[in-house]
C-alpha cells in the first residue's frame, strides 16, 4: 500500500508542511522539526498496519500518530509551562524528541508486523463486507429509519432520567473523578458511578446510531447533555465519551453542521471540566475530598468566571488529543527508572492485570513527577505506551513483551467480536463502534478493570453458540426487531 493511495495520509503530509511552512516563518525551527520527527518515526507503522484487515490496529497505530501530531508541537510552542524541568531535564529541540519516538515507532511497527504475521497463521477476522454483516446492518437501519421517533423518545427519556440522577449524585459527591465517594451501602456509589457515567452515555450512542442522524436539535441535545455530566463528575473523559459517537458519525455521514457544533461543544465541556476540579478538589496535602456546595449551576458560573479567555484557548483541542496521550506523558515515562517500582517486569504484569502489582502510589509519583500527591489521585499516564516506555527505559528487550501482549489482543479482541457481529448480524457501524471504544480502552487503560470486563466478555461472547429465540412467534419477533 502506498501513502499517494491513502488521502488520510496526504491529507496530513499536506497539513504538516503547511504547518512547518508557517513555523519556519516565525521562527519556530524546533517545533517544526519535532513535528516531523514524529511524523517520520510514526508513519511507518500507520503504513504497515493499513496493510492489515484488524481494524483495532490501524486505530491504535493512528490514534498515536494523530496525538502525538498534534500535542508535541504544542507542547514545545508552551516551553515555558514546563514544569518538570529540575527533574526531567528537556532543552526543546527537535532531537531530543528522537529517541522518544524512535521507540515508540519502533514499538508499534513490530506490533503491526506481529499482526500480519497472525493473520497469516491464523487467518483475518470475518472481513467487515460479508454479506450477513451487511444484510444485518441493512435490516436494522432501515427499521430504525421507520421507527426515528421512538429511537429520538429513548434518547430524551434516557437524559430526562439521568439528568436529575446525576445532579443529586454531585450534591452528594459520588462519581466525582478524583475525589472519594461517600460510603452508601450495597456498593450502591460504584454502581451509580458507572451506571451513569458510562452505561446511560453508551446507551444513548446505541440509541443515537439508530436515528437518521440527521437532526441538529438531537445532536445538540445530546452535546448539551454531555457537556452537563461531566461538569457533574469533573470528568473530561465522560464528556468525550458521551459526544463522540455524534462526532464520529457526523464525520462519516459528512454532516458538517453538527461536527462543527458538536465539535465546538466537545472543546467547551473538557475545558470546563477541566477548570471545575480547582473548585470542587479540595485536599490537605494527605487527604482528598469534595466540595460541591455551590451546586452545578453556580459551579458552572464560578467556572466561566475564573476563566481567562486568550487566543491560546484555542489550542483546547491539543488537550482533548493529551486526554488519550500527549506527548509530555511520554517524555516523562521515557525518564522513567522501573527499579524504583519493583522492576521493569512489575509494570508489565501491571498493564495486563492492575492487580498483579503494587507499584506504589507514592513510589510511582516520586519517580515520574518528582513530588507524591494525595491518595484519590493519580498522575502518572497508564496508557500501553507509557507503560512500554517506562520497563523498556533501562533494557530495550523488555518492549518484546509488550510487542507480544499487544499483537494478541488486538487479533483476539477483534476475531472475537467480528464472530459476535457475524453471529447477532449487527449492522456495520455498531460493530465499528465497539471495537473502537474497546481498542481506545485498551490504549489508555489497559491494566483496568473495565477493559478486562470487556475483553472478557467478548472472548466468552464470541466463543459460545448464538442465543437463539426460535420459540418466539413470527409477530413477536419483528416487534423486537
Amino acid at each position: 500500500m502506498r501513502i499517494k493511495k491513502n488521502k488520510y495520509l496526504r491529507y496530513l503530509l499536506v497539513l504538516a508542511g503547511l504547518f512547518s511552512l508557517i513555523l519556519a516563518l516565525a521562527g519556530k525551527w524546533q517545533v517544526a522539526g519535532a513535528l516531523w520527527v514524529a511524523i517520520i518515526c510514526l508513519l511507518p507503522s500507520v503504513w504497515v498496519a493499513l496493510r492489515t484487515s484488524y481494524l483495532g490496529l490501524k486505530i491504535f497505530c493512528t490514534t498515536a500518530l494523530i496525538t502525538q501530531v498534534i500535542t508535541a508541537p504544542v507542547f514545545y510552542l508552551q516551553a515555558d509551562r514546563y514544569a518538570f524541568g529540575g527533574h526531567r531535564p528537556f532543552g526543546f529541540t527537535a532531537m531530543e524528541a528522537l529517541p522518544i519516538f524512535l521507540v515508540l515507532g519502533l514499538f508499534l511497527w513490530l506490533v503491526a508486523c506481529l499482526v500480519i504475521l497472525c493473520e497469516r497463521v491464523v487467518g483475518a477476522p470475518v472481513q467487515w463486507a460479508d454479506a450477513s454483516l451487511r444484510a444485518g446492518g441493512s435490516a436494522l437501519s432501515a427499521g430504525a429509519a421507520s421507527r426515528q421517533t421512538i429511537f429520538v423518545i429513548g434518547i430524551i427519556l434516557l437524559i430526562a432520567i439521568s439528568l436529575p440522577v446525576k445532579l443529586w449524585m454531585f450534591e452528594m459527591g459520588i462519581g466525582l473523578t478524583g475525589a472519594p465517594s461517600p460510603q452508601l451501602p450495597y456498593r450502591l456509589s460504584g454502581i451509580l458511578f458507572y451506571v451513569f457515567n458510562s452505561v446511560i452515555p453508551l446507551c444513548i450512542g446505541y440509541l443515537y446510531l439508530k436515528t437518521h442522524r440527521k437532526s441538529l436539535a438531537l445532536a445538540l441535545i445530546i452535546s448539551v447533555y454531555a457537556v452537563v455530566i461531566g461538569l457533574t463528575a469533573v470528568s473530561k473523559g465522560i464528556v468525550l465519551l458521551t459526544i463522540a459517537p455524534i462526532i464520529a458519525f457526523a464525520w462519516l455521514d459528512r454532516r458538517w453542521a453538527i461536527l462543527g457544533v458538536s465539535g465546538f461543544l466537545v472543546a467547551f465541556g473538557v475545558m470546563v471540566a477541566a477548570a471545575s476540579r480547582e473548585i470542587v478538589h479540595i485536599s490537605d496535602g494527605l487527604t482528598t475530598g469534595s466540595f460541591t456546595g455551590l451546586g452545578v449551576l453556580g459551579t458552572l458560573v464560578e467556572v466561566m468566571a475564573r476563566l481567562e479567555w486568550s487566543p491560546e484557548m484555542l489550542l483546547i483541542f491539543a488537550d482533548i488529543a493529551g486526554r488519550v496521550e500527549g506527548f509530555q506523558g511520554l517524555l516523562l515515562a521515557s525518564q522513567f527508572n522501573p527499579d524504583t517500582v519493583g522492576g521493569a517486569w512489575a509494570i508489565f504484569a501491571k498493564s495486563i492485570n492492575g492487580n498483579w502489582a503494587d507499584l506504589g502510589h507514592d513510589a510511582m509519583h516520586l519517580e515520574y513527577l518528582g513530588y507524591t500527591i494525595p491518595m484519590g489521585f493519580y498522575g502518572v499516564a497508564a496508557s500501553l505506551n507509557a507503560w512500554m516506555l517506562m520497563a523498556a527505559n533501562q533494557n530495550l528487550l523488555m518492549m518484546l513483551p509488550f510487542v507480544l501482549y499487544a499483537a494478541l489482543t488486538f487479533v483476539i479482541l477483534e476475531k472475537m467480536l467480528m464472530r459476535i457481529a457475524h453471529k447477532y448480524r449487527l449492522p456495520l457501524p455498531l460493530a465499528q463502534a465497539v471495537l473502537f471504544f474497546v481498542t481506545l480502552w485498551f490504549y489508555t487503560g489497559p491494566g483496568t478493570l473495565e477493559f478486562r470486563v470487556l475483553f472478557t466478555l467478548s472472548i466468552v461472547f464470541g466463543l459460545l453458540p448464538a442465543l437463539r429465540l426460535g420459540h418466539i412467534s413470527q409477530p413477536v419477533r419483528i416487534a423486537m426487531e
